[in-house]
């Protein structure tokens, strides 16, 4: 009788759930792009992964959960398009101008990505209060070097999420202009009260 590798097996069995779980979330991502979360069903999210509704109930306790694993998947993305140069940048304008129209043209060349984004904004989750959490930090930074008008760290934030996902949900509903990225952050400078960063090298 073959001796059998239990080590082995537990290794299997956890590569095993590990690419259900993606499946699901994946699913769920697919789903996320193109409906709110309210309208999310465990039988949609099943369905779409081709799993048993059972399988769900293994990885994820509920719809909220697996929304909570959707946009820590989505911070993960978005941290991914302003992490390299962002960490260079000294300037809190400069920084706050690179996340912007970065994320922006990473809404321009992945639609799917866009509007994962737009339909998750609608949730409190993780992602949009980590967002929030590193656009309050760039304007508490500028306030005290008096680089922006604006004195309310939240309304700040408010006002560069609100045109954020404004000019998104455009991008999604017709042709975005070549030079979308540049005038939407000038956009979003003069309604903080500031200007262009003074540089964006370290």
């Amino acid at each position: 009788m073959a001796k059998i590798n239990l080590e082995r097996r537990a290794k299997i069995g956890r590569e095993r759930r590990a690419r259900t779980h993606a499946q699901i979330v994946e699913a769920g991502t697919v789903l996320l792009a193109q409906a709110p979360a309210k309208a999310l069903t465990v039988d949609a999210v099943a369905e779409a992964a081709g799993l048993a509704k059972g399988t769900f109930y293994y990885h994820f306790q509920n719809i909220e959960e697996l929304v909570s694993a959707v946009c820590a998947q989505l911070g993960q993305s978005f941290g991914d398009v302003l992490a390299p140069a962002r960490t260079e940048m000294r300037d809190p304008i400069a920084r706050l101008s690179f996340a912007f129209t970065q994320s922006l043209e990473k809404a321009i060349s992945d639609t799917g990505w866009a509007r994962l984004v737009v339909q998750t904004s609608q949730t409190r989750s993780e992602f949009g209060r980590s967002v929030r959490d590193n656009l309050k930090y760039e304007i508490v930074e500028a306030i005290a070097q008096g680089r922006v008008t604006v004195q309310d760290p939240e309304l700040g934030a408010d006002i560069l999420v609100g045109i954020w996902l404004q000019v998104t949900r455009g991008i999604l509903e017709r042709v975005a202009p070549p030079e979308l990225s540049s005038q939407a952050l000038e956009a979003a400078l003069r309604a903080i009260g500031s200007a262009r960063p003074q540089s964006r090298s370290p």
